[in-house]
């Protein structure tokens, strides 16, 4: 029985040490060799080999031997365990062949050691096989002075020197000068240097000289690498399957045209394009380098539609201002060969509902050049206020630069009910919007920013009711302290210009107060007031801070103080504190706050829930 299991222990060994070594080689192995049928012949018996020692490598593994380690750090020690064969050993191993890995030893250990920039290794070495028991073997390792990267020389001929991505790859290399060398840092180099290449399109790139010159004496090492990039590769004939999109629409998704130089990287974006594009069920994108024709590499587009016209989204949430909900949704993302898209949105509760009709159609580039035609209806309703909204508008939006900029018209129809007093509001708005902002992910951003400006008017000249401008802020910011730890900070400032602010309905009055504004009150409960009703201000500010903790994944707490006013001509603040916890569950950041009202003794704690991202 103990001489089975020494032959198992023996396959099962060489299995691990042996299978890291033709795995590799078969990927040398020519697969368009003349004789192919020997060499497919040979593969398979090599696979089938391959399979049976992995198969004795997983049977339940015996009792590990005792190999020490002393006088390396932690790094060294993993480093040479990984090299070392004896390691593979289990008690039951034969003595022979113990024996044998310890003669190897010197060879391994001083080998790991050299990967990590150790050429003057000194072992002392010592191997004890009981009649009874494991065998143990103890190794002292005194690894000397590291090796130094005191000369690093990179030749790139031109073009490919001139190529920005390859300067940075230049300075990298540059960074290893007067630094401990090692084998893994050096062929990163290499690698990053020769992926770099050929994304750029130079697909002859190759190395005409790479070597490590190491005087073990002296401890340096000079690493000499000699890249030959070639010509680059072009852009070649773009080949598109599937035509029921307009081919316009499809061009401006491809961010290259035929001739230009190759960049892997335009290739990337033109994937993500047509994935976020929401037009097609499934695209594929294939440059094939092997079917260059005189350097230039055709792109072959394969898009197939989606499998359904119209999406439905039904859905129930629940918001303090808002109260409980549901929700409706309905689109068409392709209604036609143009482009044009359709949707319906729906929104029932206690305090806001609104129906939505969108109609979409893309202007010059659809990624991001839209003309959209909405009509919508809406009930607005808090405990100061009533409103039932009629609206007809038209908007362009485009992207300027960095920033995205939405020019609307707007003609609204309002009935209200504010403080005991009834009116009626028919106004034609015109405006714009901008908006940017930057996030590092979009789960739980650590680090980003978000800009929102809205300026808008009515004139009676145009058909409205009355005369005003007003002017929105907003802003909100994410610093990172930690990994675990954020700070959020948002401000909104808005401002009215208006002779006769009566005239202005509820939707064009400035509130605070509620979850996104200042938590410890109660929605749009702040701001100027009328026979004992808020009837709302001409000017808004409010601020906020937050520091927040992950303590789990998914899972934070947070403290805040709010602050700010709705009013007229002189502010005053109102202030709330609290704490709360989030979930950034699959469908978004879930947020739940208990907060206290500083400037309202009489008011206890309030509950606030909201859903939605932090930029």
């Amino acid at each position: 029985m103990d001489r089975t299991w020494s032959i198992i222990a023996r396959f099962r060994t060489r299995a691990l040490r042996w299978a890291q070594v033709p795995t590799a080689a078969i990927l040398l192995i020519p697969m368009s060799d003349p004789s192919g049928a020997r060499v497919n012949r040979s593969l398979l018996k090599l696979l089938a080999k391959l399979m049976l020692l992995y198969s004795l490598a997983a049977l339940p593994s015996l009792v590990a031997a005792d190999v020490v380690l002393d006088g390396v750090s932690d790094r060294q020690a993993l480093n040479i365990k990984v090299f070392l064969g004896l390691s593979d050993l289990e008690c039951n191993a034969p003595p022979w062949l113990v024996r044998w890995q310890f003669r190897q030893a010197d060879s391994e250990i001083a080998g790991a050691l050299e990967a990590l920039g150790y050429y003057g290794a000194q072992i002392v070495k010592e191997l004890t096989l009981p009649t009874d028991g494991c065998w143990r073997a103890h190794f002292q390792i005194t690894p000397g002075e590291p090796v130094i990267v005191r000369q690093v020389d990179v030749v790139i001929d031109a073009p490919l020197r001139s190529e920005s991505t390859i300067a940075t790859q230049l300075l990298q290399a540059q960074a290893l000068q007067d630094t401990q060398f090692n084998h893994a840092a050096y062929e990163a180099l290499k690698g990053g240097l020769l992926g770099t290449a050929q994304a750029l399109g130079y697909f002859d790139a190759a190395f005409v000289i790479s070597e490590v010159k190491v005087d073990a004496v002296a401890h340096r090492a000079t690493l000499h690498l000699d890249l030959v990039g070639g010509p680059r590769y072009t852009f070649g004939n773009i080949e598109i399957v599937g035509d029921f999109l307009e081919r316009r629409l499809i061009d401006a998704y491809i961010p290259f045209h035929t001739g230009e130089p190759f960049d892997v990287s335009l290739v990337a974006k033109l994937r993500r394009n047509l994935a976020d594009s929401g037009y097609f069920g499934r695209t594929s994108v294939v440059a094939d380098s092997d079917a260059a024709v005189d350097r230039a590499v055709p792109i072959r587009i394969d898009l197939l539609r989606r499998a359904r016209d119209w999406t439905y989204m039904f859905g129930i949430g629940y918001a303090t201002d808002t109260g409980a909900r549901l929700r409706a949704d309905a689109d068409n993302s392709l209604l036609n060969r143009r482009g044009h898209r359709a949707s319906v949105r729906s929104v029932l509760s206690p305090e806001r509902s609104s129906l939505d009709l969108q109609y979409r159609i893309p202007h010059r580039n659809p990624l991001d050049d839209w003309i959209t035609f909405d009509a919508g209806l809406a009930h607005l309703e808090s405990d100061t206020s009533t409103s039932d909204i009629k609206r007809l508008g038209v908007r362009h939006t485009y992207l300027q630069g960095e920033w995205i900029q939405t020019d609307f018209a707007d003609l609204t129809h309002e009935d209200f009910e504010i403080a005991d007093q009834y009116g009626k509001s028919r106004l034609v708005l015109l405006g714009s919007t901008f908006s940017r902002f930057r996030r590092d992910q979009p789960t739980r951003p650590t680090e980003g920013y978000r800009v929102d400006a809205t300026l808008r008017g009515a004139a009676q000249v145009l058909g409205s009711d009355t005369d005003f401008v007003q002017l929105r802020l907003g802003g909100r910011v994410i610093v990172g302290l930690s990994q675990n730890v954020r700070t959020i900070a948002r401000t909104t400032a808005g401002w009215t210009w208006k002779d006769n602010f009566s005239d202005l309905p509820p939707s064009i009055r400035f509130f605070a107060g509620g979850d996104s504004s200042i938590r410890g009150y109660a929605f749009e409960s702040i701001g100027p007031e009328q026979d004992g009703g808020v009837v709302g201000g001409s000017r808004l500010l409010t601020g906020s801070l937050e520091l927040d903790y992950q303590f789990r994944p998914n899972w934070s707490v947070a403290a805040f103080v709010d602050s700010g006013s709705a009013y007229d001509n002189t502010p005053q603040f109102f202030t709330g504190v609290g704490a709360g916890i989030r979930w950034f569950s699959p469908l978004g950041p879930i947020r739940i706050d208990v907060a206290h009202p500083l400037d309202d003794a009489a008011s206890q704690w309030r509950l606030h829930v909201t859903i939605g991202p932090d930029l």
